[in-house]
C-alpha cells in the first residue's frame, strides 16, 4: 500500500490496544464515548488479549492507517 500523503511504501502490521476510541473530542479521564458525540472507532476493554486492528504504518512520514469499517461507530 502507498501512504497517501508522501506515497513512500506502507508497512502492513497492528495495532495492538485495550480500550480505544477515536472521537470528536478528547477524553480526560475515560473513554467512553458521551451523549451525542461521534466516534469512528470504539473496542471496549478486552476480556483476554488486547485488540489486534491491522493497519498500515508509513516509515517515512510516521502516519498509521487504520480501516476502521468493521468497528463500532455511530457516523451513520
Amino acid at each position: 500500500m502507498k501512504c497517501p500523503y508522501c506515497d513512500a511504501e506502507m508497512i502492513p502490521g497492528f495495532l495492538n490496544c485495550g480500550n480505544t476510541i477515536w472521537s470528536e473530542r478528547k477524553h480526560r479521564i475515560s473513554t467512553l464515548p458521551g451523549g451525542k458525540e461521534k466516534y469512528a472507532l470504539y473496542l471496549e476493554v478486552p476480556m483476554l488479549s488486547p485488540h489486534h486492528i491491522e493497519s498500515h504504518c508509513c516509515p517515512k512520514c510516521k502516519k498509521i492507517i487504520i480501516d476502521a469499517f468493521d468497528y463500532d461507530n455511530n457516523l451513520d
